[in-house]
């Protein structure tokens, strides 16, 4: 045989080599990926968070999601749909756990359990910057989002809107204003010489109900001297009662069934408390 026939068969034996490698390459640099859960997130009924000594349990009543422990309230769903987005996960890399101290999982900053799966978040690995956590006796690596979407305090998932969608109010007793639902809002006050339109009123009533704190604290326990109590009953026959206190800056409302305060911009909070203020911002438009 030629060398030139030498050169050809060379030419075609690297060819064919080249491509079986390109063929063969992707298939041998597919990771594997582990799913950590097999829970779905749609039946999932009970939540607990432990973190530096701070205990958070949720339960799912109605397809909504309420907080029993440390406090009794309403929760933001959409806070909850985040943490378990953790049953969704996967990672590439399904570690020994032989020896839990190395991924700082001895003792967990942070423990998860899902109705009645685990998850124990440790430290991040140096490499990866990936977090180890451990479920069901196994260690993975993923990512340190999910660790960073589980409250710090009980307040960090309450839901800072005053009234929940079905909390419907049929009656208000304020201080100097006394309103009722009938066939329409019947309103008692001191303001004799003024009047509201049912429209107006309306409004007043919706800007209650859509009413959402820029923040929100825990009752301290103390009683409210100086506060002034809100009456105000529900459709379905409950009374929720408020304590109102006012100063230059906000208004805090503290609903004693929930033991929540919720805080509002005083701009808000004058409103809240006096219809009659549409006709004076309306006054003070108009001059």
């Amino acid at each position: 045989m030629h060398s030139h026939s030498w050169l050809n068969l060379i030419m075609f034996a690297t060819v064919v080599a080249l491509a079986t490698f390109l063929y063969i390459k992707p298939s041998l640099q597919e990771e594997v990926s582990y799913k950590i859960s097999s829970l779905s997130a749609e039946a999932v009924q009970h939540i607990r968070v432990a973190r530096q000594g701070t205990l958070i349990e949720l339960s799912r009543s109605d397809n909504r999601w309420q907080m029993r422990k440390p406090v009794q309230g309403r929760v933001n769903g959409v806070k909850v749909e985040r943490i378990l987005e953790i049953l969704s996960a996967t990672s590439q890399h399904l570690l020994p756990s032989t020896n839990l101290s190395h991924y700082g999982l001895a003792s967990p900053v942070i423990e998860l359990q899902v109705d009645q799966e685990s998850f124990n978040f440790g430290d991040l690995a140096p490499i990866t910057n990936e977090q180890y956590v451990a479920i069901k006796q196994q260690v993975f690596l993923i990512s340190p989002h999910y660790a960073a979407t589980l409250p710090v305090l009980p307040i960090d998932l309450l839901d800072s809107r005053l009234f929940a969608e079905d909390e419907i109010p049929v009656e208000f007793v304020l201080m100097h204003i006394h309103l009722k639902h009938g066939e329409h809002w019947q309103v008692s006050s001191q303001h004799q010489e003024q009047a509201l339109s049912q429209d107006e009123l309306n409004q007043w009533i919706q800007d209650w109900q859509l009413a959402q704190a820029t923040y929100l604290t825990l009752d301290s326990g103390k009683a409210d001297t100086d506060g002034e109590e809100i009456s105000i009953m529900l459709r379905d026959g409950r009374k929720i009662k408020l304590i109102a206190e006012q100063n230059e800056s906000e208004l805090t409302l503290l609903r004693e069934d929930e033991g929540i305060r919720y805080h509002f911009p005083s701009s808000i909070g004058k409103r809240l408390l006096d219809p009659f203020s549409i006709n004076k911002e309306q006054a003070v438009f108009a001059e």
